[in-house]
């Protein structure tokens, strides 16, 4: 069973990737504004941070196995009108769409995964989790990136768009239901959508941590969202290179994280090596960012993209430490900081290409060595 989820997540990635190398070729064919690179990731984001809790507590109640595959059909019909779309608000509409198809989808693979995975093979299965998502970004923008060259920028959306539909049909008849004890009455969960003063105090390790995570999520997404445009509109670089940039931070993230991270993490303080990588990630993404030599941005980005890949699972090794009374509701709201993140990421890196196409990458690193500064406040337990 662990294998047939494990390949579902690795073709479904390979799918959900597809098209990232060629969203800035559209936004220059429709003469859209810079700062719409952006614009598209904050809504995504925005369906994000609304629909997770929603979608795991419906699996909850009503079984997985309806909801993989309506995220990925959700996605598919989501796809084939973002890339058929030639207005700004009907694109917006589908990036939403899209956004809540692919939250479905991914929050409840974890809990798929979850169920079947017995207490000595769960952090087998989670790093093997970790590989097909990272293997099967990589080859989707790579894919994507090849047929959008071959083409239209449409054919690598219809292809998608298509390719996840059937992949939905795949899940219905080949994967079997792991959620063994649904609750068939299903109730809207809309608790992390209000206004409520939380249980837990938000000051010492646990509001650091918090504060840390909007802020990579902040680095990460400002630099995810505007390398591909940046790649493509200033650097001249065809969908194929785009896609293999993709593929390439892929490659490097899944090494880092099955090889370097548990190693360090074994070898020395967690608290430590996380300050170093996350000092280190912040000043390469600004000497990137003012450099004018491709050699040496190419440096510092492998530099970058290797010290961030750690970030976040070092992290949540801390939060499992200082939070054991209160680990849900911690992720609850870590969800929602990191939410607030993508948003503030994504906009701000979009409204600022338009001013210089190099910001992106300070803001990017200012925001990683802010990060830095909270960490050296982390008392270490």
């Amino acid at each position: 069973m662990e294998n047939i989820i494990l390949l579902i997540n690795l073709l479904v990635m390979i799918a959900f990737n597809m098209a990232h190398p060629v969203t800035p070729r559209m936004i220059q064919e429709l003469q859209l504004p810079d700062y719409m690179f952006g614009v598209f990731f904050s809504m995504m984001a925005i369906a994000n941070f609304v629909m997770s809790p929603i979608w795991g507590k419906w699996s909850d109640q009503k079984g997985r196995k309806r909801y993989l595959i309506l995220g990925t059909t959700l996605y598919g019909l989501a796809q084939l009108g973002f890339g058929l779309s030639t207005q700004v608000l009907p694109i917006l509409f589908f990036r939403i769409l899209g956004g809540a198809g692919a939250a479905c989808f991914t929050i409840v693979m974890v809990a798929t995964l979850s169920d079947i995975s017995t207490a000595e093979k769960r952090a087998r299965n989670f790093a093997w989790y970790m590989a097909t998502y990272s293997s099967g970004s990589g080859i989707g923008a790579v894919l994507g990136g090849y047929i959008g060259q071959q083409g239209s920028y449409i054919t690598t959306f219809i292809v998608q768009g298509i390719y996840s539909i059937i992949l939905g049909i795949i899940i219905f008849i080949i994967l079997k239901e792991t959620n063994q004890n649904p609750r068939e009455h299903k109730t809207l969960y809309l608790e992390h959508l209000k206004l409520t003063k939380s249980n837990i105090s938000l000051k010492g390790n646990i509001g650091i941590t918090i504060i840390v995570m909007t802020l990579i999520t902040l680095t990460t997404t400002a630099y995810n969202s505007s390398i591909n445009y940046y790649a493509e509109t200033i650097l001249g670089l065809s969908s194929t290179l785009n896609g293999t940039i993709t593929a390439i931070s892929a490659i490097i993230a899944l090494f880092m994280n099955i090889i370097v991270t548990p190693y360090l993490a074994k070898t020395f303080s967690v608290y430590r090596v996380i300050k170093v990588v996350t000092i280190i990630a912040g000043i390469s993404l600004i000497i990137g960012g003012f450099t004018s030599s491709i050699f040496i941005a190419m440096i510092v980005i492998i530099i970058f993209l290797a010290t961030s890949s750690m970030i976040v699972p070092m992290q949540q090794t801390i939060v499992t430490k200082i939070a054991q009374e209160n680990y849900g509701e911690v992720m609850g709201i870590q969800g929602s900081a990191k939410a607030l993140g993508m948003v503030i990421g994504s906009l701000g890196a979009g409204f600022i290409f338009t001013i210089d196409p190099e910001l992106p990458f300070v803001f990017s690193g200012l925001s990683a060595i802010v990060a830095f500064y909270f960490l050296t406040k982390l008392k270490e337990n």
